[in-house]
């Protein structure tokens, strides 16, 4: 009996993990897309090249911010801590790092689902120690 329990739990976890597992993405995938966070009125939204994240303001306004895809996460908002020769590459891979360099900060976020075709991208935050940042979690739905 307890073997079947701990078979049973065993089981049980393994589908817990492959349910909430990563899901690696390239940059091809993302090229050409355009996403806004669910539920948000706004009118922001997000765009992707092979090289830039553009996020756009309802208002016309826009930043741009390079990005690539790796397997490795990057836990640190240091400027340092992103690779710039990987920028504009066909990179792929379970974490997406970008940077503002106007502030010389770096994000890191694992994405935990990206299905273009239900236009639904979900991401977690990785980096660790900026005031302000919630949960971390955004799922984005695809625009049109």
């Amino acid at each position: 009996m307890q073997t079947l329990r701990t078979l049973s739990t065993g089981l049980f976890m393994a589908i817990a993990s492959i349910s909430m597992a990563q899901v690696t993405v390239s940059t091809s995938q993302l090229n050409g897309t355009k996403w806004r966070v669910k539920g948000d009125t706004s009118g922001n939204r997000d765009e992707y090249t092979l090289s830039h994240e553009i996020w756009r303001g309802k208002d016309g306004s826009f930043s741009t911010y390079p990005y690539y895809l790796t397997d490795t996460p990057i836990t640190s908002y240091e400027y340092s801590a992103f690779d710039h020769s990987k920028v504009g590459k066909n990179t792929k891979g379970r974490y997406i790092v970008t940077v503002n360099e106007k502030l010389k900060i770096t994000y890191c976020a694992s994405i935990q689902s990206f299905d273009k075709t239900k236009g639904v991208f979900i991401t977690k935050l990785v980096t660790t120690g900026l005031i302000g940042t919630g949960d971390g979690i955004d799922t984005y739905e695809m625009v049109k």
